[in-house]
């Protein structure tokens, strides 16, 4: 079915302070790793419009961590042909419109499900829905970081440390991808680009090639930081009715 393919298809496919009565920028950290991560903390705190990809999908949006809300767009090739899923998220409401998808009536409807039941398991990995990219859990797991230029970092991931419990964008996030893996996955290179206010613009990671799954870039871009980030929640015409047991397998990646 097509979202059996979607998800194999992913597979292949600084802080403020208050100082003498004014608030100033904490100073970066000296350590190259520090930096990085002080830096994907900052751009997760705050609202901003984000980009992922990886071979055959592509993913676009908003999120805002503070006002709790989240826009995607996926768009994922099958052979040729556009298929686009939406996510809403509103708090701990949750939305999925599965676009053109093996079950009737669903192409423009959405299923409602509770935040936390949608994120631990959905298309893009949404442990913390509200990092979809996974800023924060990827570079927590990162092992080593170098400055390469001014704003530039080169290092390398330890996927399988990276905590189950944040988002991991659209790279293997449960722990049977990790193990079907082995240790390629354990020091993943990547790119990270940091801008003039300490805050995480680009994260690339490169993954190597595993089993049947040939090598890929996994790249996540972040950008209009501060701007609204507007979510509407579905008319109730727009909502589908489905049987539980559908609602539990849209809530469990394959």
């Amino acid at each position: 079915m097509v979202r059996t393919k979607m998800l194999i298809g992913l597979l292949a496919g600084g802080l403020l302070v208050a100082a003498a009565g004014c608030t100033t920028a904490e100073p970066a950290p000296a350590d190259p790793l520090a930096q990085v991560r002080a830096a994907a903390a900052k751009t997760a705190s705050a609202p901003a419009r984000v980009t992922m990809s990886v071979p055959n999908v592509d993913v676009a949006g908003g999120t805002d961590p503070a006002g709790r809300a989240l826009t995607l767009t996926v768009t994922t090739d099958l052979d040729g042909e556009k298929v686009k899923e939406e996510v809403r998220v509103l708090g701990d409401q949750a939305y999925l419109m599965l676009g053109k998808s093996a079950w009737p009536g669903l192409d423009k409807k959405f299923v409602a499900f509770s935040t936390a039941e949608f994120a631990t398991a959905s298309l893009v990995h949404l442990g913390d829905p509200f990092d979809p990219t996974g800023a924060k859990g990827l570079t927590a797991a990162a092992t080593s970081a170098q400055r390469t230029a001014d704003g530039t970092y080169t290092g390398t991931i330890d996927l399988s440390a990276a905590p189950g419990a944040t988002s991991r964008g659209l790279v293997p996030a449960t722990a049977e991808q990790l193990e079907r893996a082995g240790d390629v996955l354990t020091a993943v290179p990547f790119e990270a680009s940091v801008d003039g206010e300490g805050r995480l613009t680009a994260l690339t990671l490169k993954l190597p090639a595993y089993g049947t799954v040939p090598a890929y870039d996994s790249v996540s871009r972040y950008s209009a930081f501060g701007e609204p980030v507007t979510v509407t929640a579905p008319a109730t015409e727009e909502l589908a009715q489905v049987p539980d047991a559908l609602r539990k397998l849209l809530t469990h990646s394959v």
